[in-house]
């Protein structure tokens, strides 16, 4: 492997883990907030539904379309922003901070790695 070999693998799997958990956070903030069950429905599993496509067509590492790196990382802050203030909403503010440093640490490390 090259450069950072192993840790750069690890990184990129902490990475897809983290935008999961995101996608998690948010639908389970969804189920909770929703006042009915269409309302639940839809934000719990509408609204990540619709981030995972948008993610995927324009901002996922194998993506066709040519996206300016600065609105790439504007998007991954306000998902990743979303589901630390859901998490923090639910009352899972340690697991918020958690998730925001492994956030922070990930983003670092694709940085030095220029991932």
């Amino acid at each position: 492997m090259g450069k950072g070999g192993f840790t750069v693998v690890l990184n990129v799997m902490l990475r897809f883990l983290l935008e999961v958990l995101a996608l998690v956070a948010i639908g389970f903030w969804g189920f909770q907030k929703g006042s009915g069950m269409i309302t639940s429905f839809l934000l719990g599993i509408g609204v990540p539904l619709i981030i995972a496509i948008i993610w995927g067509v324009f901002f996922a590492p194998a993506s066709t379309v040519n996206i300016p790196i600065w609105l790439k990382f504007g998007f991954e802050v306000v998902i990743f922003g979303l589901a630390f203030v859901a998490l923090v909403s639910m009352r899972f503010s340690s697991s918020a901070y958690i998730f925001g440093l492994a956030v922070l640490i990930n983003q670092t490390l694709l940085y030095v790695f220029k991932q």
